[in-house]
């Protein structure tokens, strides 16, 4: 279970489909101890990263949840997870990519890229929920990660 007596984890989550997204907020906030902020393209998912224009006071992430398949125009997934890899503060918080049925060449070029993970994503709203959750269990209550000072 995640430790809810830990301060709010901060997570960016960048996923285009307002379905998943309600779906993969509610699988982190469980008890309200995960602050999901999320965004829908490429664009505002780097703005939001890199602090700039509406995101000047976005808090830094511990954890991004990145789908692979994002809007154009506008970088995709794997473009953005290149541009956070070449950004020394970007490149210490763990990605976790996400994708519906990534090919082994997708999966390998977003570990090239800098992922931490790569999920194939459910299209079963009660499979995507649970494939979150334990997402988020790993992540916010088992692994150590970056901006998560309670944590260390």
């Amino acid at each position: 279970m995640i430790d809810r007596s830990a301060s709010a984890a901060d997570v960016l989550l960048v996923e285009p489909s307002d379905e998943r997204t309600r779906l993969t907020s509610d699988a982190f906030s469980g008890g309200g101890s995960t602050a999901i902020h999320a965004v829908s393209d490429g664009d505002a998912a780097l703005a939001f990263l890199e602090g700039r224009d509406e995101y000047a006071d976005a808090p830094a992430p511990c954890l991004v949840v990145l789908r692979l398949e994002l809007p154009e125009p506008g970088p995709d997934g794997l473009d953005v997870l290149e541009r956070t890899a070449e950004q020394t503060e970007l490149a210490r918080i763990p990605v976790v990519a996400t994708a519906d049925a990534p090919d082994d060449d997708v999966v390998t070029e977003a570990y090239v890229r800098g992922a931490n993970a790569v999920l194939p994503t459910p299209s079963d709203p009660a499979a995507l929920t649970e494939t979150m959750e334990r997402v988020a269990e790993f992540w916010l209550a088992t692994a150590r990660l970056p901006n998560r000072t309670d944590r260390l």
